[in-house]
């Protein structure tokens, strides 16, 4: 077992895991959110491909492009789902259905080839899937107004677009050092058609730069999702990368001011975690009364 490939896997946990959090703190609307990441994204391209120079055919090239667009689109769709249900609620949805798309991607493209490692990873899958619901779990006693219907179908879309972000590069065999400057070129492509379309407007603006610097988070655990992928397989190194759900839904807790209802909490603890109260009895989750 290639130690060193399944540690860069887990990169991407803590720096997917900060970007909702940030981009969240920082402001912006979805597109202007989405502009500043690929605005971060290029410039990490731009070095890498100096330091790297990989050699390009039209194919690699037209191919990472829209693997780059069809991020845009799971990106926008993210972080609308985010203004929908907010991060500790719409992140566990989004991750959890992008491990679960990502995953079937990677056993059709002939991963997961023999019957128990299909037996393994369709019982973690099943349990991802049980962890989503109770991650997401709302109770409705603080009067907050969430907006289900809109919040789910948005992330279906996005689940979508990241899905095939990485699925398109992992059918073509193209490796993350090549892709990353096309990539972001599609991303920044996609965005202004996605806005310009949908939203009569061009992301070009302050807080779109100000979000720059999550562009620079992204990238870094973007090329580690990457790499290991080719070394590990899309469908272990994706669903490693979003573990990030345990980032995100703390980050928006205890960063973005998000409440968690002491029943929301307990449906955890009394699941997964009836010894923590033990350790740590002094945790809360901002519980709201």
């Amino acid at each position: 077992m290639d130690i060193t490939s399944y540690l860069i896997a887990c990169i991407p946990i803590l720096s997917f895991g900060l970007i909702p959090v940030v981009a969240t703190w920082l402001g912006g609307k979805p597109v202007e959110q989405s502009m500043g990441i690929s605005f971060g994204s290029l410039l990490f391209a731009l070095v890498v491909f100096f330091i790297k120079k990989p050699d390009f055919t039209t194919a690699i090239f037209l191919f990472s492009m829209l693997s780059g667009v069809f991020w845009a689109i799971g990106s926008i769709g993210q972080f609308m789902g985010i203004q929908y249900l907010g991060v500790a609620k719409s992140m566990p949805v989004s991750n959890g259905g992008q491990i679960i798309g990502t995953s079937l991607v990677g056993v059709l493209l002939g991963e997961w080839v023999t019957s128990q490692s299909k037996i393994f990873g369709f019982t973690a899958l099943a349990l991802i899937i049980v962890g989503i619901v109770f991650t997401s779990y709302r109770d409705n006693k603080d009067g907050t107004k969430i907006q289900w219907g809109k919040g789910l179908l948005i992330n279906l879309v996005s689940v979508i677009g990241f899905t095939c972000y990485v699925g398109i590069l992992k059918y073509k065999n193209i490796d993350g050092w090549t892709s990353i400057l096309p990539q972001s070129l599609g991303q920044i492509a996609g965005i202004i058609l996605i806005s310009l379309l949908f939203f009569r407007l061009l992301p070009v603006n302050k807080p779109a730069l100000k979000n720059g610097v999550v562009g620079i988070i992204w990238a870094v655990g973007n090329l580690a999702l990457l790499v290991s992928q080719a070394k590990i397989g899309l469908a272990v190194a994706y669903p490693v990368s979003q573990a990030v759900v345990i980032i995100s839904v703390l980050g928006g807790v205890f960063i973005n001011k998000e409440t968690k209802s002491r029943k929301e909490v307990d449906l955890y603890h009394n699941r997964y975690g009836h010894y923590s109260r033990r350790i740590i009895p002094d945790l809360s989750l901002q519980y709201s009364r």
